[in-house]
């Protein structure tokens, strides 16, 4: 049972960090971007595709500490304004809240359900 809920932690991890590595790439990329990227608002959102890859990463090795810390570090910055956005990139903000489920998942799951049988 514990393998299971850990698997479907991890799940929700990699597709969160996936899903958010990708829209970041393409506001990054597309010629014309919903946000206006110029200077220090293209280095903030190169700065969150690189934390959504490091989320898939955390999220394929089960490390649930990290996963809360990314959860913390992307989505009260920048995040929870997103999710008010209309269109795709309120999805970022919700994506973001996906880190946040697979690191109490994997962080708690163990803890919570004892040795797997």
């Amino acid at each position: 049972m514990r393998s299971i809920i850990q698997l479907i932690g991890k799940t929700i991890g990699i597709a969160s960090g996936l899903g958010a590595c990708v829209a970041w790439t393409v506001e990054m990329w597309a010629p014309t971007p919903t946000l206006h990227l110029s200077g220090f608002g293209f280095a903030v959102a190169l700065m969150m595709a690189m934390l959504a890859g490091i989320a898939i990463h955390a999220a394929f090795q089960s490390h649930g500490i990290t996963l809360i810390v990314l959860f913390f570090a992307s989505f009260f910055p920048i995040g929870l304004f997103l999710i008010g956005e209309a269109g795709w990139l309120g999805v970022i903000g919700f994506l973001n809240i996906g880190y946040l489920i697979s690191g109490l998942i994997a962080w708690g799951a163990p803890h919570l359900l004892g040795p797997d049988n």
